[in-house]
């Protein structure tokens, strides 16, 4: 009956234990909105913009954009909530430029999409109205988020678009030369 006992205690003491080491969950919001998006990034320490912009049907959206510094080029980084849809769009807009006329526009997209194979966070999107390239990625927000969450996020994107800016550069002048 005592070794019961004890195993039963040692029991409760093990499982006690473990629930005191596990990290504590992050706090979850929801609805996400523009506002709380430029909470998460005024935490970050960036200051933003808020943009409102009026669609093709008359709707308003809202947009936060800043500017940052990364180790290879400064990033226009844009947050662009869909409510409707649940998801969070961020861009890196004029990551880089390649018009259509260009000679070295069909190397170059071929370049891109095979990044884009191997890619596991984000995608380079071409505009062929004016050449726009932008890295961008979605979010899907219907469940909430934390802020943990959305930061880890926007720092991977501009980790990943500062590395492959050096890339693209060097590529983009070899298809030039």
């Amino acid at each position: 009956m005592k070794k019961t006992i004890l195993i039963l205690l040692a029991g409760i003491v093990l499982l006690a234990g473990s629930a005191l080491c596990r990290k504590p969950p992050n706090e979850i919001y929801y609805p996400i909105t523009v506002e709380k998006i430029g909470d998460f990034i005024t935490d970050l320490g960036y200051k933003f913009d808020k943009i409102t912009t009026t669609g093709a049907e008359g709707e308003l959206s809202e947009r936060i954009n800043l500017s940052i510094r990364g180790d290879n080029g400064t990033y226009d980084i844009n947050v662009l909530l869909f409510e409707s849809l649940e998801i969070l769009y961020i861009y890196i807009d004029q990551f880089m430029s390649l018009p259509l006329d260009d000679g070295t526009s069909v190397p170059m997209l071929t370049y891109l999409m095979s990044e884009n194979w191997d890619l596991t966070f984000g995608k380079f999107e071409w505009d062929i109205e004016d050449g726009e390239i932008r890295y961008s990625h979605t979010l899907p927000i219907d469940d909430g988020m934390s802020k943990e969450t959305f930061q880890a996020y926007f720092n991977t994107m501009l980790n990943v678009a500062d590395e492959k800016k050096v890339e693209l550069d060097s590529v983009f002048e070899g298809f030039e030369e």
